[in-house]
């Protein structure tokens, strides 16, 4: 049993590396595919190459699909060849979704249970959370918070009145500011359906475009720049105090991945559901063991597959116990020999590594012995 954390980690994202990595990577592929959509260059291939690039933001992470727009409206823009730019944009996009294809089609029913669970996944956190609660997970990726959804939504109001005004006058907008709506849309609507703080860092490069243009306006437009940018140099540093200069967050890390190590290491199949993700770390580590990643698993999967799957580990790791589903509770209920440990990352409250870490496993008789 290949196991989900192989369909997911592997294939899917190309082994890229863990979520910092692979939000990193798909603004990188974007931003390469509308530098080379907005190229002077007028060639075919441009378009083309935009969309290879935006389809590999879309295969690092499938956040990056919703800049399509952005992407597209670079290259038609000037309205010439419209038709055919879009069709090799949309033919580059579809040689890495097949090679993709290619190279995952041995696991290809894995998949499937994948990324119907994370669909799952959404649709319960898009129905169950209040508009309210989106707002907050909109404001979880942000440094002073409160004062930045001020300026966003300052800089929103003020690119509206912008809009309407130069709309009254040449009845169009220019293209830098169609470009702002489309980005800024593609993105609030994308968060808003996906429900996921991590996923706001994708934000900034819209807002840095809109503070972009302000700067361009007279007075009121230069003060909220300098106070945007201002702000968001201090929420840098704010950041930079808490995780390294009052904590040593790389040391930290690195102890909390060998302590696993340590007690992972009798155990060929693991099961990870835990932050901060072990997963590459262990797997280089320990090339030779399974290591299954499927952060989503308190959903409920009846499907014999799965149990079966739960049921072959060695150990689980959690970072909060009332997020095991019910398969792996009841195995778990069913094993009381199994060693439980418990521990808390030392780090203060506002830090990104406040979590805790929970691993069970099967006794192995050395447990006793001394070291």
């Amino acid at each position: 049993m290949i196991g989900f954390a192989t369909v997911l980690s592997e294939p899917l994202v190309f082994r890229f590396g863990t979520s910092g990595r692979m939000e990193g990577l798909t603004a990188l592929f974007f931003l390469a595919s509308i530098y080379v959509a907005g190229s002077k260059r007028e060639h075919i291939l441009k378009s083309f190459l935009a969309g290879i690039l935006l389809s590999c933001s879309a295969m690092t992470h499938p956040f990056g699909a919703s800049f399509g727009l952005v992407s597209l409206f670079f290259l038609v823009r000037d309205r010439i060849s419209i038709l055919q730019k879009v069709f090799f944009f949309i033919l580059g996009g579809i040689i890495p979704i097949c090679l993709w294809a290619v190279y995952i089609h041995p696991d290809w029913n894995l998949l499937t249970i994948q990324f119907g669970a994370q669909l799952i996944r959404k649709q319960i956190l898009f129905g169950s959370f209040t508009a309210l609660t989106k707002l907050k997970v909109f404001l979880f990726g942000f440094a002073f918070s409160k004062l930045r959804l001020i300026i966003i939504i300052t800089q929103i109001f003020t690119l509206v009145l912008v809009s309407i005004s130069l709309y009254k006058k040449k009845h169009e907008l220019n293209s830098r500011l169609n470009v702002y709506w489309i980005w800024i849309l593609s993105v609030a609507v994308a968060l808003y359906s996906s429900s996921e703080g991590w996923y706001v860092f994708h934000f900034i490069f819209p807002f840095a475009w809109g503070m972009a243009l302000l700067a361009e306006q007279k007075y009121f437009g230069r003060i909220l720049s300098l106070a945007g940018i201002s702000l968001s140099f201090a929420g840098w540093l704010h950041i930079v105090n808490i995780h390294w200069i009052q904590t040593d967050s790389t040391y930290i890390l690195n102890t909390q991945f060998q302590k696993l190590e340590t007690i992972l290491k009798p155990h060929n199949k693991v099961y990870l559901q835990t932050i901060p993700d072990p997963y590459f770390h262990l797997s280089e580590k320990y090339p030779e063991k399974k290591f299954l990643e499927f952060i989503p698993g308190e959903l409920e999967f009846p499907s014999n597959e799965y149990t079966r799957t739960i049921e072959s580990q060695d150990a689980f790791v959690f970072y909060d116990d009332s997020l095991k589903n019910q398969a792996i509770s009841l195995f778990l209920s069913n094993h009381p020999e199994w060693i439980r440990e418990e521990w808390e990352i030392p780090v203060p409250s506002n830090h990104w590594l406040h979590f805790k870490t929970i691993v069970y496993h099967k006794p192995t008789g050395n447990e006793n012995a001394s070291p």
